[in-house]
């Protein structure tokens, strides 16, 4: 089953970097990616090679996420109530 990543990512240099390292350190490869980014806010949508590896990836680089699977269900990950709010 597909799952999609919704990342929030910070506004400063090295943001993608870091989560794209946490994932190839885990040997995650990205599968599909899509941004969107508003002034200095945005979110980035990926699905990869390994759902519960990202998922362990994301968690101990303390990355902001919500998991979505392809029947719609949704996974909170490490968002916090402040996080889904300011959306």
């Amino acid at each position: 089953m597909a799952v999609w990543f919704t990342v929030k990512l910070d506004d400063r240099p090295g943001a993608l970097a870091r989560m794209a390292t946490a994932l190839a350190e885990r040997g995650v490869n990205i599968a599909g990616i899509v941004g969107i980014a508003e002034d200095t806010d945005g979110e980035l949508m990926l699905e990869t090679s390994d759902a519960d590896a990202t998922r362990a990836a994301f968690d101990a680089a303390g990355i902001a996420y919500e998991a979505h699977d392809a029947d719609g269900g949704s996974d909170p990950g490490r968002l916090t109530i402040a996080d889904i709010v300011a959306r």
